[in-house]
């Protein structure tokens, strides 16, 4: 959920008012309600194009349709072997929820694929056996409803018995699988367009690493020239003297000769190769411009939401009141971004919860922009978190280099905020995530 410049939004997280006199009694009246709720539904889930968006809508206009206070909405992974996500859950204890994703997931799932049917947690027995249905009671779920969208399975939602414990009519089930069917279209066309988008940032990103490794290669010529025309001109500064000791056309004469000429040949080499790194150099200098930071970091917050949605991660954004008037360079700041962001998607599984912060901190009496990526994934053993700075290294301490795309590495990270006047920590704890902190020159 997207946060701009502190504007309070409504929190996915808290239940939705549900009173049994919210349904109506009389059944034209509560068939009218069915329907109104359907198209309540549909209208509202145009605007989202984000799982966990989608999967609030669901479950918040599913338990006033329904009158029932417990939900929960599973996604199902592409790989179908692995337990269903769990993108949210209200009025239902997480630790019950994720102990039922764990227990019964698959086995759910299996059965939601064959059936496509609303299951009542009283007939699963044979299918989650009595442990399953024992959680399921205790979490209050009393039906599994699978969530299809072209006669693919998408995900499951549970839902809770009814406040006014009445049972459901063959109409509002009827309602029910209407809505889901609109539900699945729905994460079938989020799934679709962030995938679009994440393909579009890749190609854009492979662009741009093309022109980084171009510059990286004009900066290997330009070293490898340094080195060797050192050497060369050395050489050939002796060789000319004892060239220039020789009387007559001897044989040492003519060895000295052919390794000037040779040592000629290698320089003129040398040179081009210096032209060719000058015109082919990507300039890799700093721009450092003063501006706010807010509009940059909405952007690539935008930018990089349907890459990290895809990956079942849930990514948010939050950015304290204030213009955050900073000192850097947009380009590269990107790149430290992007670096940060690949790092904690890949490093926490999904359904993890990545946020990107921006606010101001005062350190030793000066203001600094202060730009944070939280995830709340396994952490970094604390005996390896001193190191991940270092080149070449990664936090599960392999000599494999962490790169990504671009050869983007935490150490290159550090080194670009450096060079921007700033710099970049990491602060962890096992088991509860990580932080990655990018301090910038405040103005």
């Amino acid at each position: 959920m997207e946060k701009h410049r502190g504007a309070a939004l409504p929190d996915s997280g808290t239940v939705p008012p549900v009173s049994p006199d919210t349904i109506p009694t009389n059944p034209t009246a509560r068939a009218e309600h069915s329907l109104q709720a359907l198209i309540e539904l549909s209208q509202e889930l145009s605007v989202s194009l984000d799982f966990y968006g989608v999967a609030d809508m669901a479950l918040f206009n599913l338990m006033g349709q329904l009158c029932t206070s417990k939900a929960a909405l599973w996604i199902v992974p592409p790989d179908t072997s692995r337990p269903p996500v769990l993108l949210r859950s209200h009025g239902i204890r997480k630790q019950w929820v994720r102990a039922i994703g764990t227990a019964s997931g698959l086995d759910l799932i299996r059965t939601a694929e064959i059936r496509k049917m609303p299951m009542f947690t009283h007939d699963l027995e044979p299918v989650i056996g009595p442990m399953g249905v024992r959680l399921s009671n205790q979490a209050g779920i009393a039906l599994y409803v699978p969530i299809c969208a072209r006669d693919k399975l998408f995900a499951l939602v549970a839902l809770g018995h009814r406040l006014d414990g009445t049972p459901w009519t063959d109409l509002e089930l009827s309602v029910l699988r209407a809505s889901l069917s609109t539900i699945g279209v729905a994460l079938e066309n989020t799934g679709l367009y962030n995938r679009l988008l994440e393909k579009h940032r890749q190609l854009r990103k492979a662009n741009e690493g093309m022109k980084e490794l171009d510059g990286l290669k004009s900066e290997f010529l330009r070293n490898i020239n340094h080195e060797l025309r050192t050497p060369l001109t050395i050489i050939i500064s002796y060789v000319d003297f004892l060239l220039s000791l020789e009387k007559g056309d001897g044989q040492r004469k003519e060895f000295l000769q052919t390794v000037a000429d040779e040592s000629g040949r290698l320089k003129g080499l040398v040179e081009k190769l210096l032209d060719f790194s000058a015109l082919a150099s990507d300039n890799l200098s700093m721009h450092l411009e003063s501006a706010d930071l807010g509009d940059l970091i909405t952007s690539f917050y935008r930018e990089r939401h349907p890459g990290v949605a895809e990956s079942l991660h849930e990514f948010s954004l939050e950015i304290e009141d204030g213009i955050h008037w900073a000192q850097f360079d947009a380009q590269r700041l990107r790149q430290i971004l992007d670096a940060l962001v690949d790092n904690a998607v890949k490093f926490t599984p999904a359904g993890s919860h990545v946020k990107l912060r921006l606010s101001q901190e005062k350190r030793r009496s000066e203001l600094w922009a202060r730009i944070d990526l939280i995830d709340d994934g396994p952490g970094i053993p604390p005996e390896r978190l001193p190191n991940i700075f270092d080149s070449f290294r990664q936090g599960d301490g392999s000599s494999t280099r962490s790169v990504g795309g671009m050869g983007m590495g935490l150490a290159y990270s550090r080194k670009l905020a450096e060079s921007m006047g700033g710099w970049l920590d990491a602060e962890s704890e096992m088991g509860r995530g990580t932080t990655f902190t990018l301090y910038l020159p405040s103005l």
